[in-house]
């Protein structure tokens, strides 16, 4: 292998970077039989990952909807593997630097988490070792605030440790591209390539000596700066006599969104929860929140939470009752179409609710629908942008979503601080700004979702292969005409749209994204498998003329659904 010195290009020091170290060589991950000495000297290594294992773990990470995800130190989630992804992250940041003759910079962060905590030290010296400029954010980071930084810095990847709401235990792995978005299925591909080369080798190459350059980020004031600028009007929220309650999770929110409330004025309380599972904004975890807010006295106010990364969010409104996802996206859309005059697309995963279709439709918007997964959502965003278009909204049911000029990421701190904007400039309690929005839509839209949980199963791959091959068996009925009903609900399945639904999955992604039964009164059931956890999920959304009409099909259509699950 020939070693050849690489023309460098100086890191443009802002937000806050230091430097810390000079570059040296650049070189790449080769065969230790075809290296070479040179100053600092290469040395050879055990990789520690079986082939099989280093397939696996290639293929999570280039088909799970975010990233690859384990249980930490586990057979599936070892430091080994953690040196296999780097480098794999390693090789492709050096070919990619290489097109533009300069050196590979890699951004490195992550959520508070055991794993991340220990993981990212590791991560950093094998991507210096392998002459890879490394930009660090040291304390725990956002992953909206990671991602912005991506873009900022133009790294050529960044390597995001999260597993955002899953448990406590479990571990993240994620790439980020200097668009800001998490990374598409081509830049995984091509890393796990790496991973795999590497694992047929057996072994690798670093140098004893760091070769990278080593500079820290904080991108906090950079990130402040970015919303100032945008649909929120902070002085406004900040004379409105809205009193905030916020909960971090023990996540990373706790280390921004005080300070940005801080820094504007608006007055909080930190409310600490603790032992949940994980630190996902549901319901069930936001019981201290919920209490707080309803024992308050504040005129205005509500109670606002953010996950482990603090892409997700969750909201209380002003009576202590948890708003659910769709509905803080539909609230958001609504806000920037009306308050704000904004223009542009409604993009929703094909979980999330048709309200935003409806939306959509009531101000004259385009409308796209994706697969679960928030980086199909970042591709469309990306294609918009390319021909002058953008978008209103895009989001998801699990919690995310993005707005018009802003990164292609999910960000719960943008989302909370536009739900803050929202009742500061209507003046009015959150419940009510809500009725008043969906009164508007002229549909009721009513949401009984639920999860087969196979964790722990030992025939838990033979239920889920079982549970699938009925619902695609269905499916193929139900395109035929041979199949009219969902069980007693008397609502036949539209075959046209179902099988139209199922081709569009198919162009994003290999294989589409389960099935959806779209049927004729505009209900849907959709079935497919978790990116990102051994679970069957079941979304189901029901239409009807007033909510009660619509919360009975949606039970109905529930009680169906979870036999349909059990008779296999």
């Amino acid at each position: 292998m020939r070693i050849n010195p690489i023309s460098m290009v100086a890191l443009k020091p802002q937000f806050g970077i230091k430097k810390n170290s000079e570059v040296h060589f650049n070189y790449s991950t080769s065969p230790v039989e075809d290296s070479v000495s040179f100053k600092g000297g290469l040395k050879a290594k055990a990789l520690n990952v079986p082939l099989a294992k280093a397939k696996f773990v290639a293929n999570s990470l280039s088909t799970s909807t975010s990233g690859h995800r384990a249980e930490y130190l586990s057979e599936n989630f070892t430091k080994d593997i953690v040196k296999l992804i780097t480098l794999g992250v390693a090789g492709f940041a050096t070919a990619e630097a290489a097109k533009n003759n300069k050196q590979p910079v890699v951004l490195i962060g992550g959520d508070t988490r055991v794993a991340s905590r220990e993981s990212l030290p590791e991560i950093k010296d094998t991507l210096l070792k392998q002459g890879v400029n490394v930009i660090e954010i040291k304390d725990p980071v956002p992953t909206p605030l990671l991602a912005m930084a991506a873009k900022e810095q133009n790294v050529d990847l960044a390597v995001l440790m999260t597993a955002s709401h899953n448990n406590w235990k479990d571990g993240g792995y994620n790439l980020v591209t200097k668009a800001g978005a998490i990374a598409p299925a081509e830049v995984t591909k091509e890393v796990a390539k790496e991973m795999e080369k590497l694992a047929v080798i057996g072994t690798y190459t670093e140098n004893e000596v760091p070769t990278g350059t080593l500079t820290e980020l904080d991108p906090f004031e950079m990130y402040r700066n970015n919303i100032m600028n945008g649909y929120i009007n902070w002085d406004n929220i900040a004379k409105s006599g809205l009193k905030v309650y916020y909960d971090g999770l023990n996540g990373t929110g706790n280390y921004t969104v005080p300070k940005l409330l801080e820094s504007f004025g608006i007055p909080y309380e930190n409310v600490k929860s603790k032992g949940q599972d994980g630190p996902n904004p549901t319901d069930g975890n936001l019981k201290m929140l919920k209490s707080e807010i309803a024992k308050s006295n504040d005129k205005l106010r509500v109670g606002l939470s953010n996950d482990g990364d603090a892409d997700r969010f969750g909201v209380v409104d002003e009576k202590g009752n948890f708003v659910n996802a769709n509905d803080v996206i539909l609230l958001v859309g609504y806000h920037l179409a009306k308050n704000k005059g904004v223009k542009g697309a409604v993009i929703r995963s094909q979980a999330t609710s048709m309200q935003l279709d409806k939306l959509a439709d009531n101000y004259g918007l385009k409308k796209f629908e994706t697969p679960v997964g928030f980086k199909y959502i970042a591709e469309d965003i990306l294609d918009l942008r390319k021909n002058g278009e953008d978008i209103l909204v895009a989001g998801e049911e699990s919690g995310g979503l993005t707005i018009n000029n802003h990164i292609p990421e999910k960000d719960g701190v943008m989302a909370i601080s536009l739900i803050m904007d929202l009742i500061a400039t209507e003046g009015k309690p959150l419940s009510e700004i809500l009725k008043n929005v969906k009164n508007e839509l002229g549909t009721a839209f009513v949401i009984n979702n639920f999860s087969k949980d196979l964790r722990g199963l030992e025939d838990a791959d033979k239920i889920k292969s079982s549970i699938l091959s009925k619902v695609d068996r269905l499916y193929n009925r139900a395109i035929n005409d041979c199949e009219d009903d969902l069980g007693d609900y008397h609502h036949t399945i539209n075959s046209e749209k179902t099988a139209a639904t199922k081709k569009s999955m198919e162009t994003y992604r290999k294989g589409g994204d389960g099935v959806k039964f779209v049927l004729t009164d505009g209900s849907t059931v959709l079935v497919r498998p978790s990116g990102t956890e051994p679970l069957v999920k079941c979304y189901i959304e029901a239409t009807g003329a007033d909510a009660g009409k619509a919360k009975d099909n949606a039970d109905s259509l529930r009680e169906y659904m979870e036999e349909f699950f059990e008779q296999i």
